[in-house]
């Protein structure tokens, strides 16, 4: 006798809503991917007991005839894939479900009453299923549409319903569903009900994607960065679009500020995705955080496989590394975008620009309301002048490093001779360059060589020897500005430093009594495998024999530092960054920022730094200049502001 039997149908059943029916949520989201599939426009979603006593979705869609609603009832069998002998069709799938599982798998283990009617139908039908079997087929009086409803979710199968987690973990779930279709179908009409309790209510037809996106993360009022890219040729069999919107990094800590992607619709969990996001957001995240926003990306069917897994969350791309590289470029130039919005907002426009050109004018009064930004064009970039304004920071001469090198009072950035490489092979006798910082008092260089004064910032002071206070008169309107001192002049080294290193040309200074060290064997493997990077970043390191080493040359931004501390921190941080690229596709730039934002934290001014005007003015144009400046490296924020009403609230003023 055989002893392989072929599995009852119901049984069957039963073993498929092991994989497709996990919790309760996922019977909201079947019935949800059927309803938006029929072309509902408003859906209505009730839940009792954490999902398990009652889960009733209603929608005003297409609706089924009576042989329809028995039909769905069978295992596979489904209205989304028209040629069941087409194979093809599985490589160019449009709807959100096809997979004709789901349906007959949570009828096995639950109680399911389906009542639908089309439009050409006078009378609905209404079926009742009780863990499989057909109870119940008659007609009945309905709307258009489909009421799928729910009860005893598990009761058959106790041993699944003993590991669901609580009713609020359970409810949590179901919400995160919802929230996620109606974020990919922000035109659809939602309403969840818990306990009879409305939730959510989302009117049809009244928001675009931008309200929609600002309503399920929490009614932020914060700017959402716009987020746009495509490849290919339009409507063509290569085209691939990004859109979407994400929040300023470090802006909300709430448990739905997190990353939401869809592709095609499709609500979707992809570790490729998220990590192209951090890489487009590098040195604007904190670490140990995460991007929030919401990310759609369009692409033909046949590019994307999403008959991955049963529950369709997991999908695989025919083109991962596209994909990767098209993430990346997207966020990054809505990064870029963004730090242009900032610094009109904080900044504004000069006025010899806007009489150059009235559009900004227009700007001011339409560009940068929200959404509007970039609709109507960039302001124009400040102009920057060929000679920077000498900043006031004092020196005294260093016998181990040579003349007039900075104390711990570090200077600013512009004060280091840019491009300017004092390498020893240029300097045989180890001789330094005349100055790094200079004493010469702004006078000396005429009023009309200073550039052109911030109009729209009026630095208030220093508080605290750590953040700079200023009034913005800046658009769209009046505020009261923030800065951190140390991380505004930290992200400006930093990003000096990425172009030297990236011209192979970061300014370095002999040292007028080389040094001697002696290195560990990882220390000597690190100096090895990177002695090229190394030198690029303005050290020349010379082998001395026996394990010891010389070094001849250091950076001369952090000429101040003593020799054992920059190799102490340059073997952490090339340790570190080698261990964080491990098995990761990074490019060199990116893999070693870590190494150059540790460089420019050490050479940026300390925080309990008191400031002279002139200094902080000095930054502040320094910022003004500065391409990027809302962050530093390594994601902290440079600036805070606050407007009139905002300020109103904190002292209940109306």
């Amino acid at each position: 006798m055989s002893k392989i039997k072929i599995l009852s149908e119901h049984l069957a059943n039963q073993i498929a809503a092991g994989e497709v029916i996990e919790r309760p949520a996922s019977v909201v989201k079947e019935f949800l991917e059927n309803s938006i599939d029929a072309g509902s426009e408003q859906i209505s979603i009730q839940v009792e007991g954490g999902g398990t006593r009652l889960v009733r979705v209603i929608d005003d869609g297409a609706g089924m005839d009576a042989d329809d609603v028995l039909l769905c009832l069978e295992r596979h069998a489904t209205s989304k894939l028209s040629d069941t002998d087409d194979d093809r069709q599985l490589t160019s799938i449009s709807t959100l479900g096809f997979r004709g599982e789901a349906i007959p798998s949570i009828a096995s283990v639950s109680q399911l009453t389906i009542t639908s009617r089309t439009e050409a139908s006078d009378l609905g039908t209404c079926v009742v299923v009780k863990y499989g079997k057909v109870m119940k087929v008659h007609e009945t009086g309905c709307g258009k549409g489909t009421v799928m409803e729910v009860r005893n979710l598990f009761g058959n199968v106790p041993a699944r319903k003993k590991f669901l987690k609580s009713n609020r973990t359970e409810l949590y779930h179901i919400e995160e569903t919802i929230k996620n279709y109606a974020l990919a179908n922000y035109y659809l009409g939602m309403t969840y009900e818990v306990n009879n309790r409305t939730v959510i209510n989302l009117p049809a037809q009244t928001d675009t994607l931008e309200t929609r996106t600002r309503k399920i993360f929490g009614n932020i009022t914060a700017r959402l960065i716009p987020v746009e890219g495509n490849t290919g040729t339009s409507n063509g069999s290569d085209h691939v679009k990004i859109s979407g919107y994400l929040l300023l990094p470090g802006e909300l800590a709430a448990t739905s500020a997190k990353l939401r992607m869809f592709v095609n619709g499709r609500a979707i969990r992809d570790r490729m995705v998220i990590h192209a996001v951090k890489e487009g957001l590098a040195n604007f995240l904190m670490k140990g955080t995460s991007p929030s926003g919401v990310l759609f990306i369009s692409l033909p069917p046949d590019s994307v496989d999403v008959n991955v897994h049963p529950t369709k969350q997991e999908i695989r791309f025919h083109k991962a590394n596209a994909i990767h590289q098209l993430v990346v470029s997207s966020v990054r130039n809505a990064i870029e975008q963004h730090q242009e919005y900032l610094k009109f907002s904080v900044f504004g426009a000069p006025d010899s620009q806007i009489s150059e050109n009235n559009q900004i004018k227009g700007a001011e009064q339409n560009t940068f309301t929200g959404n509007n930004w970039g609709q109507q064009g960039l302001p124009l970039a400040r102009s920057k002048g060929s000679k920077s304004y000498p900043k006031p920071f004092t020196s005294r001469r260093n016998p181990s490093h040579g003349t007039n090198v900075p104390t711990t009072e570090t200077p600013f950035i512009n004060d280091i001779p840019q491009g300017h490489n004092t390498s020893p092979s240029a300097n045989a006798d180890h001789s330094v360059p005349e100055t790094i910082t200079g004493e010469t008092s702004p006078s000396e260089y005429g009023q009309e060589q200073r550039p052109e004064v911030i109009q729209s910032l009026n630095p208030i002071g220093q508080v605290f020897d750590l953040y700079i206070l200023c009034e913005s008169k800046g658009t769209p309107e009046s505020s009261f500005v923030v800065i951190d001192q140390h991380a505004a002049h930290e992200r400006i080294i930093f990003e000096n430093l990425k172009k030297q290193f990236s011209e192979k040309n970061v300014p370095s200074q002999a040292l007028l009594f080389p040094k001697v060290l002696e290195f560990n064997p990882s220390q000597a493997r690190i100096l090895e495998k990177y002695e090229e990077l190394i030198t690029l970043l303005g050290f020349r390191i010379d082998d001395f024999g026996d394990g010891s080493y010389v070094v001849k040359s250091v950076p001369a931004i952090l000429a101040h530092l003593t020799v054992d501390e920059l190799m102490a921190g340059v073997f952490a941080e090339f340790s570190m960054a080698e261990k964080e690229a491990s098995g990761q596709n990074i490019s060199t730039s990116n893999r070693f920022d870590g190494v150059l934002s540790a460089m420019a934290c050490k050479a940026a001014i300390k925080a309990g730094r008191s400031l002279e005007p002139e200094e902080i003015e000095s930054l502040l144009e320094q910022m003004q200049e500065s391409n990027v400046f809302s962050h530093c490296p390594h994601g902290r924020p440079v600036i805070k502001s606050f407007n009139a009403d905002d300020m109103k609230k904190w002292f209940y003023r109306t």
